[in-house]
């Protein structure tokens, strides 16, 4: 499958090289062209119009699924039943047998470049020149808060267990988010957890009051029951992560790299970024951030300072 500048998408048979059927015609540059997972139909994006087509016969199977502004990318849910566009304006989901809208656009500040579902079908990951963020698939209400770089992000995408996202951004560098346990329902020690945490408890009529328990003991029961939980809940990894201790625990709930190794990699890095970012988690272990302090004094040294402006 090719998209072309032409305005046209073609089927090629990936041996002899031959045309299989007619191109696929659009008005305009079509900017995508890509399989359904069942490989029976075909999604195609060109500036402002998106359609879906039969692989095999070449016709078209929905009227033009439209947008308001160029449409970049066009992409099946794992299940083949959705769609999901990514234009300038915004991120829309659609039903692709249809070409009915799901939900309300997916909305950023900035142009959105891609926009991506997750392994299992149920969430959508958008990128745009500012952020990335997390959408639920069905009702397009975000998950998550944005997550940032410090130049434009091009591109999202979700790991093959859906547990995170990695982005690459015009700041030349690619990060790794993991995504918090997202269910419909969340377990009851999360809310005893929060009031102990901040010492208060929202009563029946919405007024926030002190809290009855001692945080202390309301702690430690929830740390006990955790350690009673299964292992493979991600609401139990969180919080057994959450109360273990912050000196020695490890970056995230999900991974296996513990702050102290962490902030060996920073320092060794030895950019003023990387510096920062050990400084930040160092603070308490005056033996660290004295090593962080020399570690700056040292490359400011080396580092040649920036001509005088012109008169």
């Amino acid at each position: 499958m090719t998209a072309s500048l032409d305005g046209t998408a073609r089927i090629w048979d990936a041996r002899s090289g031959k045309l299989m059927i007619a191109p696929l015609k659009h008005d305009d540059v079509v900017q995508s062209a890509r399989f359904s997972p069942d490989g029976k139909w075909i999604v195609t994006a060109s500036v402002d119009t998106v359609r879906v087509w039969n692989a095999q016969s070449g016709n078209p199977l929905t009227a033009s699924l439209k947008h308001d502004a160029d449409v970049v990318s066009a992409h099946f849910s794992p299940d083949g039943k959705w769609i999901v566009t990514a234009s300038g304006g915004d991120a829309r989901v659609w039903d692709a047998q249809s070409g009915q809208p799901l939900t309300e656009p997916l909305k950023h500040n900035d142009r959105i470049l891609s926009a991506r579902f997750s392994p299992d079908g149920k969430w959508i990951v958008t990128a745009s020149g500012g952020d990335a963020r997390v959408w639920d698939a069905q009702s397009g209400q975000p998950l998550t808060e944005p997550f940032e770089h410090n130049g434009r992000i091009v591109s999202a995408r979700f790991s093959s267990d859906g547990k995170s996202i990695l982005t690459t951004a015009e700041d030349k560098t690619a990060r790794v988010w993991e995504l918090p346990p997202v269910k419909k329902s969340t377990p009851e020690w999360l809310a005893r957890m929060a009031e102990a945490v901040v010492g208060e408890h929202m009563n029946d009529a919405g007024v926030l009051e002190p809290a009855s328990e001692a945080p202390v003991q309301v702690l430690e029961e929830i740390r006990a029951q955790l350690s009673r939980a299964p292992s493979d809940d991600d609401w139990t990894i969180w919080g057994r992560w959450f109360l273990a201790d912050r000196s020695t625990r490890t970056i995230s709930p999900f991974s296996k790299i513990t702050i102290p190794e962490y902030i060996e990699s920073q320092i060794k890095e030895n950019t003023p970024d990387s510096l920062d970012e050990a400084e930040r988690l160092a603070v308490g272990n005056p033996e660290v951030l004295k090593r962080i302090a020399s570690a700056r004094t040292q490359l400011e040294k080396h580092t040649p300072a920036s001509p005088p402006p012109r008169p």
